[in-house]
C-alpha cells in the first residue's frame, strides 16, 4: 500500500511541476545604469562612471566590478560571490548611492538599479505589421495590445521596438528668435506658465470635502501658438512669431522587420518565477483573440521567437528517451531471465521510481527540466538494478529447493548489504556533484539531487515490493522457448569461457595485472589529444547575425546594409524566418543591429546549424565595411555582454596602449585558422563636436559657461519642455531648431545667449567648434580601463580548449608593459572554474565512495580493491570520446563523476559474494573467487547491459540538447563496458593479492628478523 501511494500522490505531483528550460539559477548580479543625455563617454566616465564605482566598491564580497560609459550612459555591473544574498546586495548598492548623490551631475536622470535576473531574457517576441502606417501600428501596438498582453497572468516586462511616440515639435528660426530677443529659457519659462494644470489642495466641511484643481492647458494643438513668449515694445510675441508648430512623431532610433517587412516588435519576459510553457501558452491564447479582432483591418501579429517551443520539444525529446531506455533495459533483463513473471517483477521498480521522485521534486521546488529529466533519463537503468539484483539471487535460492517465502527473505538479506553498498557509492558520487560551487555547482544541483532521490527509492522498492511481490509470485519453471534456450545456451558459454580465463588470470596474475596497467597508460597518454571545451554548441535551429556599419551611420544606412544581407541568406531552404532589430541594445546604437535567423526544424534539412552559420559567415566576408558576428542564441539569458566563444580583456592605466596590444592579438587571431568574426569591444573612430568655450571671452560679455551649454542642448539635440494631453493620454512638446537650421556644426555660432545684462549675445563669439573622434565606449573592470578581444571558433576546426592554450601561448610572447595584464572572461572563465569545481568533486567523490566502502566491509584493504575498478572504467570513458572525435566537456566530466558510482556496483558484488563464501562456507580465497565469479557473471552482465541500453537513446539521440546529452552517455556506456570486461579479471586478482598481502609481509618481516640476528651472531 505503501508503494501505490507513493504512485498516486507521484502522478499528483507530476501535474504541479513546472515545465522550464533549465533550472532556476539566482545570481547575485546587480545593474547600476545612468542617463545623462548628450554626454560624450569619456564625460559619462569621469563624472558618472567613477563616482559610483567609486562608492559601491567598498562593499564585501565582491567577485567583478565592470562598467560601460557610453553615449548618454553609464552602466556599472557588481557581481558578488554565488553565496552573497542578492536583496542584500540591493539594499547595500541603494545605501550606497544614497551618499552620493550630490556628487553626481545635476541633470542626471533617475538611477536605476537592477537585480540580474534569468528570466528577463524574452521567452516571446511579437511582430506586428499591416497596411497601416508605422507611427499608427506604434499607437496600436503601445496602446492596446501591449495592454492586453500585460493582463495574461505571469507576464513580466514588454519592452516595443521599432515604435514612434506622437510628439508636439516647436521648431525654432534662431534669427526671429534675435531679432525679438527671445531665448530658449524665456520659451520654456512661458510654456510652462502658460499651459498648466496644477492642484490646489482641498475644501473640507463637516460632511463634504472637495478637491480643488487648476486647469490652465490647451486643449487643442493649433491654440499653442497663440502662447505669449514675451513681450517687445509692449506687443506681445507669440511662438508663431519665432516658429512653428508641427504635430509628428519622434526622430526613430530603432527598427524591427519581419523578414522584409517593416514592423513593430514586442519582446515579452515572464515575471520571476513563473512557468515558461505556462505562460506562452496563455500568451497564445491571447494572442489569438486580438488577430481575430484585428484581421478585418489587416493588421498581422507574427510570433517571431517563443522559447516554449524549444523546452516542450526538448521535453518531448527526452521523456522519450526515458521511455524507450526503460524498455531496453526491460529487454535486456528479460533476455537474461527468459522469464516475463521475473521481468516484470524486477521492471515495476523503474515506473515506481520515476514517480515517486517526481513528490520529492514537488516538495523541494523543483521543475521538469533539462538538468531533472536527463538525470532521470540517465538513471533509467540504474533504477532496475537493485531490483535485478535481489530477483536474481531470490530465483537461485528457489532453485536451490527453497520456499518462495524463504527464498525471499534469505535472498534479499544474503544480498542486501551489497545492493546498499552499491546504492550508497552512487549517492556518494552525486552528493559532491550537488552541493558543487560556482556556477556550475548551481547548475548541476537539481541534477544531482534527483538522481540521488531516484536512487534512493528504488532502493526501497527493492527491498520491500520487490521480496514481497516475488514471495507471491515467484515460481520455479524451465524455459522451453526457442529465445530463452539460445539465450541460456550462450550464458552457459560465457560462463565456460569466463571460468577459464578467471583461471589463467589467476595463475598469471602479475602479468594480467601489468598488461591492465598498461592499457590504462597508454589510454591516458591518448587522452591528451581529446579537444575540450565548456559546453557543445547544440543545434537549437536558430542563430544571430550581428552587423556593425561604420560609426556615424544613420538608422536608415544600417537597415540597408541588413537588407543586403538577407537578400543572400532569406531564399535559403532552412531558414524559415527572418527577425531583424536595429538599436534594441541598452546603448540604442543606430549603427548596429541583430538578425534573429529562425531555422526549419532539425529533422527536415540537411545543413546543421554549424554549417549553416559557415554559410552565412562565408556570404557576409565579401561585404565591404560591414563588421558581422555568427553567434548561437544564448541558452541563458539576462546578462549584457557579447556570447562570443573567446573573450580576452587586457587591463591597464592608458586607453592608447591597451588598443595597442589588443590590436596586436586580433591581428594575429585574424591570421590564424579556426579564428572568425574577431573584433574588439573598443572603436575610437565616432564622429563627434567637441564645443570648447572661450573663457576670458565668455568672462568679459558676462555669460556663465552652464547657459552655453544648455541653449546649445535645447536647439540642437532639443529640449522637452511640458506635455499635451489627448483622448487621455499625454504626450512630449520639445522645442528644438528648425531642420535647415541645424544641419551643420556652423550653424551653431548663429545662436544666441543672454548675459548677465539681459543683451544677446552671438555664440559665435563665445566658443570654438572642433570636429574629432572618440571612443564609442569605454569598458573599466575594477575601476582599470580595459578592452576586450572577441573571437568566435570555427565549427570543426577549433575548439575553446585548443584556443585558450594557443592565445596564452601567443601572450606569452608578447612583451607586456609594467601595469599591463590580460584575463579572459565568459566560457573561457567560466570553463576554468568548473573544471577545477568538477576536479574537486571527483577527487571528492572517490574519497566518499571510500568511506562508505570502509564502514560497509569494515575493512580499510577491500574497498581499495573494489575502487580499482575506477581507473579502468577510465579506458572505455576516455577511449569512447577518442573513437568518436567527442569532446570533453562538463557534461561529459559529470558524466565521469557518475561513472565512478556505476562501476564500484560490479566490483561489490564480486567481493561481497567472495566474503560470504569464504565466512559461510568455509572456502579458502582462491575456491571462493573462482565461484564467486562465474555466480555473479549474469547479475554483472544483466545489470550493465541494463544501464547501457537504457542511456543508449541519449547516447544515439539527435533531438534538442543531443550535442552536449550524447557525449554525457557516451562516456559512462564507455566506461561501463570496460569496467565490467576488466572488472571480472583485475578485481578478483587484485582481492586475491591483497589477501595474501599481510601474510607475505609478515613472512618478509622473519625473514629481515632472522638476517639481523644472524648479522650480530656473526659480527
Amino acid at each position: 500500500m505503501i508503494t501505490f501511494g507513493l504512485a498516486i500522490f507521484g502522478l499528483l505531483a507530476y501535474k504541479e511541476l513546472g515545465v522550464d528550460l533549465y533550472p532556476k539559477i539566482d545570481f547575485p548580479i546587480i545593474t547600476i545604469i545612468s542617463s545623462l543625455p548628450g554626454a560624450d563617454p569619456e564625460s559619462i566616465e569621469k563624472t558618472v562612471t567613477e563616482v559610483i564605482e567609486e562608492a559601491v566598491a567598498t562593499l564585501n564580497s565582491i567577485k567583478h566590478l565592470r562598467s560601460t560609459s557610453a553615449e548618454g550612459i553609464s552602466q556599472v555591473v557588481v557581481e558578488f560571490d554565488l553565496e552573497k544574498n542578492i536583496d542584500i546586495a540591493y539594499q547595500e548598492i541603494q545605501a550606497k548611492l544614497g551618499t552620493i548623490r550630490k556628487e553626481l551631475p545635476s541633470d542626471l536622470q533617475e538611477i536605476v538599479i537592477g537585480k540580474f535576473d534569468i528570466d528577463s531574457a524574452p521567452i516571446m517576441a511579437l511582430l506586428i505589421s499591416g497596411d497601416l502606417p508605422i507611427q499608427q501600428l506604434s499607437y496600436l501596438a503601445d496602446k492596446s495590445i501591449k495592454d492586453k498582453l500585460q493582463q495574461v497572468s505571469g507576464v513580466g516586462q514588454i519592452k516595443l521596438i521599432g515604435k514612434q511616440e506622437r510628439t508636439i515639435w516647436i521648431s525654432l528660426d534662431p534669427f526671429k528668435m534675435e531679432g525679438f530677443s527671445v531665448t530658449v529659457q524665456d520659451i520654456s519659462t512661458a510654456l510652462k506658465a502658460q499651459h498648466i494644470e496644477l492642484p490646489g489642495g482641498r475644501i473640507s466641511s463637516s460632511t463634504h470635502e472637495l478637491a480643488v484643481k487648476t486647469k490652465a492647458e490647451w486643449e487643442e494643438i493649433k491654440n499653442l501658438k497663440d502662447i505669449v513668449v514675451a513681450y517687445r515694445h509692449g506687443y506681445p510675441v507669440t511662438l508663431t512669431d519665432i516658429g512653428h508648430i508641427e504635430d509628428g512623431w519622434e526622430e526613430p532610433r530603432t527598427l524591427a522587420r519581419l523578414n522584409h517587412q517593416q514592423a513593430i516588435a514586442l519582446l515579452i519576459t515572464r515575471q520571476s518565477g513563473t512557468n515558461t510553457v505556462n505562460v506562452a501558452q496563455a500568451l497564445k491564447k491571447t494572442i489569438g483573440e486580438i488577430q481575430q479582432e484585428l484581421r478585418p483591418q489587416g493588421i498581422n501579429i507574427e510570433i517571431a521567437q517563443d522559447l516554449s517551443l524549444f523546452i516542450e520539444h526538448s521535453m518531448k525529446d527526452i521523456n522519450f528517451h526515458l521511455m524507450f531506455g526503460g524498455l531496453l533495459a526491460v529487454i535486456i533483463v528479460f533476455l537474461f531471465l527468459g522469464d516475463l513473471k521475473i521481468t516484470m517483477i524486477s521492471a515495476l521498480a523503474i515506473p515506481i521510481s520515476v514517480i515517486s521522485t517526481f513528490i520529492l521534486l514537488r516538495i523541494v521546488g523543483f521543475t521538469l527540466n533539462n538538468m531533472t529529466m536527463l538525470a532521470l533519463s540517465l538513471s533509467i537503468g540504474i533504477l532496475i538494478d537493485d531490483a535485478i539484483v535481489v530477483v536474481e539471487n531470490i530465483y537461485r535460492h528457489l532453485k536451490k529447493g527453497k520456499s518462495a517465502k524463504e527464498a525471499a527473505a534469505i535472498g534479499t538479506q544474503e544480498i542486501g548489504l551489497a545492493a546498499f553498498a552499491i546504492t550508497m557509492s552512487i549517492v556518494a558520487v552525486f552528493l559532491p556533484v550537488a552541493f558543487m560551487k560556482g556556477i556550475i555547482g548551481r547548475f548541476f544541483y537539481q541534477f544531482g539531487i534527483t538522481v540521488t532521490f531516484a536512487v534512493l527509492i528504488s532502493l526501497f522498492v527493492a527491498f520491500t515490493l520487490t521480496p514481497m511481490l516475488a514471495s507471491r509470485f515467484l515460481t520455479l519453471h524451465m524455459s522451453t522457448g526457442k529465445l530463452a534456450l539460445s539465450m541460456e545456451r550462450i550464458l552457459d558459454s560465457l560462463d565456460r569461457v569466463y571460468t577459464k580465463l578467471l583461471s589463467k588470470a589467476l595463475n598469471y596474475s602479475k602479468t594480467t595485472l601489468l598488461l591492465a596497467i598498461s592499457l590504462l597508460i597508454g589510454t591516458l597518454f591518448l587522452g591528451k589529444y581529446i579537444r575540450s571545451e565548456f559546453i557543445p554548441l547544440e543545434d537549437r535551429s536558430e542563430f544571430f547575425i550581428k552587423v556593425k556599419v561604420p560609426l556615424g551611420s544613420s538608422l536608415v544606412v544600417t537597415d540597408e546594409a541588413i537588407r543586403k544581407i538577407l537578400q543572400d541568406i532569406s531564399p535559403q531552404p532552412w531558414v524559415k524566418y527572418t527577425f531583424t532589430t536595429i538599436g534594441s541594445d541598452s546603448f540604442n546604437r543606430v549603427n548596429e543591429g541583430t538578425v534573429y535567423v529562425k531555422m526549419t526544424d532539425k529533422e527536415s534539412r540537411s545543413l546543421s546549424q554549424a554549417e549553416a552559420m559557415k554559410f552565412a559567415r562565408e556570404k557576409l566576408s565579401s561585404l565591404p565595411h560591414l563588421i558581422t558576428s555568427i553567434e548561437p542564441v544564448p541558452a541563458i539569458g539576462g546578462g549584457g555582454r557579447r556570447n562570443a566563444a573567446i573573450q580576452l580583456d587586457i587591463k591597464g592605466a592608458s586607453l592608447e596602449k591597451i588598443d595597442q596590444i589588443a590590436n596586436q592579438i586580433k591581428n594575429h587571431l585574424e591570421k590564424t585558422s579556426g579564428y572568425v568574426d574577431v573584433d574588439t569591444s573598443y572603436e575610437k573612430g565616432k564622429p563627434e563636436i567637441e564645443i570648447s568655450i572661450k573663457r576670458d571671452e565668455a568672462t568679459a560679455l558676462g555669460v556663465l559657461p552652464i547657459f552655453i551649454a544648455q541653449e546649445i542642448k535645447a536647439l540642437v539635440g532639443g529640449l522637452e519642455v511640458s506635455k499635451f494631453r489627448s483622448n487621455g493620454e499625454r504626450y512630449n512638446i520639445s522645442l528644438r531648431l528648425s531642420e535647415e537650421f541645424r544641419n551643420k556644426p556652423q550653424d551653431i555660432f548663429q545662436l544666441s545667449v543672454k548675459n548677465n545684462k539681459g543683451n544677446l549675445i552671438k555664440l559665435g563669439n563665445l566658443v570654438n567648434i572642433k570636429e574629432k573622434q572618440g571612443p564609442v565606449q569605454i569598458d573599466r573592470y575594477n575601476r582599470a580601463r580595459f578592452i576586450s578581444v572577441f573571437s568566435n571558433l570555427q565549427e570543426g576546426k577549433k575548439v575553446l580548449g585548443d584556443a585558450i592554450n594557443e592565445i596564452n601561448s601567443f601572450i606569452s610572447q608578447i612583451k607586456m608593459p609594467l601595469g599591463y595584464r590580460t584575463s579572459f572572461s565568459g566560457a573561457a572563465e567560466s570553463m576554468k572554474e568548473s573544471f577545477q569545481h568538477l576536479i574537486f568533486a571527483l577527487l571528492l567523490a572517490v574519497v566518499i565512495i571510500y568511506m562508505v566502502l570502509a564502514s560497509q566491509f569494515e575493512s580499510f584493504v577491500q574497498p581499495l580493491v573494489i575502487m580499482l575498478s575506477l581507473p579502468f572504467s577510465i579506458i572505455g570513458a576516455l577511449g569512447i570520446l577518442i573513437i568518436t572525435d567527442m569532446t570533453l566537456s562538463i557534461f561529459t566530466i559529470i558524466g565521469i563523476i557518475m561513472l565512478l558510482g556505476l562501476v564500484t556496483k560490479n566490483a561489490i558484488l564480486l567481493v561481497d559474494y567472495i566474503n560470504t563464501l569464504r565466512t559461510q562456507e568455509g572456502m579458502d580465497r582462491k575456491e571462493a573467487i573462482m565461484l564467486a565469479g562465474p555466480t555473479r557473471l549474469r547479475p554483472i552482465l544483466m545489470t550493465t547491459l541494463a544501464m547501457i541500453f537504457g542511456m543508449l537513446p541519449i547516447a544515439l539521440g539527435h533531438g534538442p540538447g543531443s550535442e552536449s546529452q550524447a557525449p554525457m552517455a557516451m562516456a559512462i556506456i564507455g566506461g561501463l563496458s570496460t569496467s565490467m570486461l576488466l572488472t571480472l579479471i583485475i578485481v578478483p586478482i587484485a582481492y586475491l593479492i591483497a589477501e595474501e598481502l599481510p601474510g607475505k609481509t609478515s613472512q618478509l618481516f622473519k625473514k629481515l628478523c632472522k638476517l639481523k640476528a644472524r648479522l650480530t651472531k656473526s659480527s
